[in-house]
């Protein structure tokens, strides 16, 4: 049994209580469920290695949030000050969960359920969310068409101001000409691509590291959905009529406009809602407007018979999951075999309750700190009270001297915890200022 295996996570607009299904890509068995309410599209994400799973719940102002090996959501109200339209998690600790609410995008950290900042530079509803692969930096994509790239950086240098600046992206790659409808980032990041697709019959691919475009990619239909395998070498199309058409980007064509045409895969009946790709490439995982979600090889097909150049093509291994509605979240995910199944596995929680207060200055906020930890015998405390068990002998005429003696007694603790106390402060701040 292979230590670590792609699972593949589903959710479908009609999938009853168990809004969540949990697949095995290699042998298309169900790994697990998570009951909870029906989740909203675009919103489901992984919190942590391994630890927790999130997602919007659809047509309400709530996310909700499981252990990864638990059947049954967290006991925990995750409030947020609208519907959410897209929702995205850093992939590295201190993790942040960026929410958007109509135009608006909500950055909260979730150790403390804190809002770090509110960006509003689209002027539609925000369509789709992805963060880099250091977690630094997070690009959304609107129904205004635009594509901005937002630092994290910006957001938490706001929130130690008195009085924050308004929030700008870190960069505005471009605009397309209808709703923007997935977009993707390679694994390298800042220094990689993005591509982002529309409604508008094209695919865009910009530099990240000049924020300049640098390709084009025309089709016949309306696109829905977009993925890259892991070195960003080919782009998966999907479309409104149910194909996909993978693009090779190696060798490197000549910058500008790629016409792509109509003979991808014919995959599904209606539109393509969502693809994903294994870490190793060798499989593709779709999700459809039909409901179904289906996994698939990449192979190729040589255009001539003494041509070395080759066009890639899909071939259908099975179909994992048929639900009676749209497939509303999909992703792909290389974990431990054990992990959804273990109950006893020990989990650190990461998640608190959000903050709904966007009003309070966080400077007010408490702060905790933690000091080095010192042993007993560090302190050296030359006791200031003497002993007290010659009390009884004293105390034989009556109940008054054995009160006086209590008192005297209370008297000489009093003093030695007040010297105690001094003693630490004087130490703690002593170290604290050689530190």
């Amino acid at each position: 049994m292979e230590p670590m295996i792609d699972d593949v996570f589903v959710t479908s607009l009609n999938s009853g209580t168990d809004c969540v299904q949990v697949y095995d890509i290699a042998t298309g068995a169900q790994l697990k469920s998570y009951r909870g309410y029906p989740a909203a599209p675009s919103t489901l994400a992984l919190v942590g290695t391994s630890c927790h799973l999130v997602c919007g719940q659809r047509n309400k102002s709530l996310l909700q949030a499981w252990n990864i090996n638990r059947h049954d959501n967290l006991q925990m109200r995750l409030s947020i000050p609208g519907k959410v339209n897209a929702l995205a998690v850093s992939p590295r600790a201190p993790y942040y969960c960026v929410v958007a609410i109509s135009e608006k995008i909500y950055v909260y950290k979730m150790s403390c359920g804190g809002v770090s900042g509110v960006g509003d530079r689209h002027y539609q509803s925000v369509t789709h969310l992805t963060f880099t692969p250091c977690g630094n930096y997070f690009a959304s994509g609107g129904a205004d068409g635009f594509v901005y790239v937002w630092s994290l950086a910006a957001f938490n240098d706001a929130l130690h101001k008195t009085h924050p600046p308004h929030i700008s992206p870190h960069s505005t790659l471009g605009q397309h000409s209808d709703k923007v409808t997935g977009i993707t980032i390679t694994s390298g990041g800042m220094k990689g691509t993005l591509v982002s697709c529309s409604l508008d019959h094209t695919a865009r691919v910009y530099d990240l590291a000049t924020g300049r475009q640098v390709y084009s990619l025309i089709t016949p239909s309306p696109l829905t959905a977009v993925t890259t395998n892991t070195l960003g070498s080919q782009v998966l199309l999907g479309s409104s009529s149910g194909r996909i058409n993978v693009v090779n980007l190696l060798p490197p064509p000549t910058p500008g406009d790629i016409l792509v045409g109509d003979a991808g895969s014919s995959c599904h009946e209606k539109a393509v809602t969502h693809i994903a790709v294994t870490a190793s490439g060798n499989r593709v995982v779709t999700g459809s407007d039909d409901g179904e979600v289906k996994v698939w090889t990449v192979t190729s097909t040589s255009l001539g018979t003494n041509d070395t150049i080759t066009t890639p093509h899909l071939a259908i291994q099975r179909t994992i999951h048929t639900a009676r509605g749209t497939i509303t979240n999909l992703c792909v995910l290389r974990m431990e075999r054990e992990v959804v199944d273990d109950v006893d596995l020990d989990i650190r929680e990461i998640i608190r309750p959000l903050s709904q207060d966007y009003t309070s200055s966080p400077i007010n906020a408490s702060v905790t700190v933690h000091t080095k930890p010192r042993t007993s015998s560090a302190l050296n405390i030359t006791p200031q009270y003497t002993s007290v068990g010659g009390v009884g002998k004293h105390n034989t005429k009556g109940v008054r001297n054995s009160n006086e003696d209590l008192l005297s007694q209370i008297c000489q603790l009093q003093t030695a915890n007040s010297q105690l106390y001094k003693f630490a402060i004087k130490h703690i701040l002593k170290d604290d200022v050689n530190d």
